[in-house]
């Protein structure tokens, strides 16, 4: 390890405090989605004392998206650095041991929501920023940080909107989402169908005058029965089987009623090579044999949410200089992953055409969880490993 390697980490374990602290702060600032403009103005704030210039760009009112450029003003990469901004709600504060918000501290861990995803991401990308301008570190090309909003409910106003402006301009991403301290080069594809089955509303006591749409609903829960397990024989090597989750229902009024409408919700996860408009072909098919089957059967196919799914090789530079950064600091190689849950790191793959790699600590499929935490160990260690990464893509040596 050279000597500047040994001052990087040496300054994070200097300042490990300092970091803990940033990272409380920012979970003691909710950020639900629809409510970033606070954490927004932390981060500017934060920047701007770094002597840096930050953009505010919103698709929406008071829905901000974070851009600030670095330009060594030398040849070179241009390095992106993303998390977001929102997060979910904290659910039942009755599930909670420690306050969702008051970031405490037990046994080394912070406790909060958001602290794995994503706040601690967030921590490394800043202490990282502050690391290069304390240490004066020589660069060549750019760092390019974004901060997005709206990326819990797919970032339609985050993201999406970001590269429709032509801002995802980079060579190679690292997007700090929990990855539970691996790197991670893929992630699942979503698409969220709305399924609405019509009948024709009576009276309870003579059903046979009516059309019990929850009835026709349940036709169609049973065609996806077998539809999950069509895509459960589909196979990818790292990311397994696509997958069907019918995550809400709705119908009905009264129970003295024949119901005239009933409305699901299904989640499908796509592999990175799965075309959206066949998937939607499947949904499709799946209606029209019940219609097939039962000439009265009225419904309607809506999609909701499209994410895309992406991949990118072992050997791409953004994955080695991560795992190299990761050896450096751990003394071992990371394992390298994949991740089942939509991010930014897919529209940035997707819109950008930037290959993109995730790491951070904290297990994300955890992160919804009541008390969810982060150990102090590897939220330190973690920013060392971003940092590391950040240094030897872009430093001048």
């Amino acid at each position: 390890m050279t000597i500047d390697d040994r001052q990087i980490h040496r300054w994070v374990d200097d300042h490990a405090e300092e970091i803990v602290e940033l990272l409380r702060s920012l979970v003691r600032i909710p950020s639900i989605t629809g409510n970033e403009a606070a954490i927004a103005q932390f981060i500017t704030e934060y920047l701007e004392s770094l002597n840096l210039t930050v953009e505010r760009l919103e698709a929406e009112s008071n829905r901000p998206n974070l851009v600030c450029t670095w330009d060594s003003g030398k040849p070179g990469p241009t390095l992106l650095l993303n998390d977001h901004l929102d997060m979910i709600p904290p659910g039942p504060l009755e599930y909670w041991t420690h306050p969702p918000f008051a970031a405490e501290i037990h046994e080394g861990k912070i406790y909060g929501r958001a602290t794995i995803d994503t706040k601690s991401g967030l921590t490394t990308i800043l202490a990282t920023v502050r690391l290069l301008k304390q240490l004066a570190i020589p660069f060549r090309g750019k760092l390019l940080l974004i901060f997005s909003c709206d990326e819990e409910v797919g970032g339609r106003l985050g993201m999406q909107h970001l590269g429709k402006l032509g801002r995802l301009k980079a060579d190679l991403a690292l997007v700090t989402e929990p990855t539970t301290m691996q790197v991670e080069i893929a992630t699942k594809g979503r698409l969220t169908f709305g399924i609405t089955t019509k009948g024709i509303a009576t009276h309870g006591a003579r059903p046979w005058l009516g059309h019990n749409a929850i009835e026709d609903m349940m036709l169609v829960l049973e065609e996806l029965k077998g539809l999950k397990q069509e895509l459960a024989q589909r196979k990818h090597p790292r990311l397994g089987s696509p997958s069907i989750n019918v995550g809400t229902i709705s119908g009905g009024t009264v129970s003295n009623m024949v119901p005239n409408k009933c409305t699901i919700e299904v989640d499908r996860r796509l592999l990175p090579n799965e075309v959206p408009a066949n998937v939607r072909k499947e949904f499709e098919t799946l209606l029209d044999r019940i219609r097939g089957r039962h000439p009265e059967f009225d419904a309607t196919l809506e999609e909701l949410v499209w994410w895309p799914g992406y991949e990118i090789a072992e050997d791409e530079p953004i994955v080695v200089a991560v795992s190299q950064a990761f050896e450096k600091v751990m003394g071992r190689k990371p394992a390298i992953g994949v991740k089942d849950a939509g991010t930014d790191a897919s529209w940035i793959n997707t819109l950008g055409n930037i290959p993109v790699a995730m790491f951070s600590p904290g297990d994300g499929l955890r992160a919804m969880n009541a008390d969810e935490s982060v150990t102090i160990s590897d939220l330190i260690a973690a920013t060392k490993v971003v940092a590391q990464t950040t240094v030897d893509i872009l430093a001048a040596r």
